[in-house]
């Protein structure tokens, strides 16, 4: 496997892994400003998504917006049999919202800690059908198994998290 090619593929399993780590860190955290070891991983992940997406347009479609649809809509037509590249505005949305979360996230923690329930869930749950259906339902192999068990790790967090909350409630 060409070296481009090896990087591609290791900066999207870098942001999800990291990503994972974030959540893992935050669950535990007691400090309300959140874990200085989430926040680093979150910006890692959202560093390792930037070059992943950077790698793709310059690997996969020579800088083509066309070119990327054309190829998001034959990816979910041979997973779903339908042609539809509705996929590629949500990774853009996807790729935006990680940059307005890792800004806020670094540059008032306090507020970006103590937000909305309603929107940091929303935020997380998006997050996670993301990395599923990037890591799971469009990954191959065993490659599916590690995204699997990143994801099912995010959940038993939040899980765990849940549980103690309700216990000190």
């Amino acid at each position: 496997m060409p070296l481009a090619e090896l990087l591609l593929r290791a900066t999207a399993w870098i942001s999800l892994v990291a990503w994972a780590a974030s959540e893992w860190a935050r669950t535990r955290s007691s400090n309300p400003r959140g874990d200085a070891s989430g926040r680093a991983a979150f910006r890692l992940g959202w560093l390792a998504l930037v070059v992943h997406s950077a790698l793709a347009f310059e690997l996969r479609h020579g800088w083509s917006h066309a070119a990327a649809l054309r190829d998001t809509a034959r990816q979910t037509e041979a997973l779903l049999g339908r042609s539809f590249g509705v996929g590629l505005f949500v990774n853009y949305f996807f790729l935006a919202l990680w940059t307005l979360e890792a800004a806020w996230w670094w540059l008032a923690a306090a507020r970006y800690r103590f937000r909305d329930r309603r929107l940091d869930w929303s935020v997380r749950a998006f997050f996670l059908f993301m990395f599923v259906n990037g890591a799971v339902v469009f990954a191959h192999g065993p490659l599916r198994a590690l995204g699997a068990a990143a994801v099912l790790l995010v959940a038993w967090s939040w899980y765990r998290r849940a549980g103690a909350e309700s216990k000190g409630a």
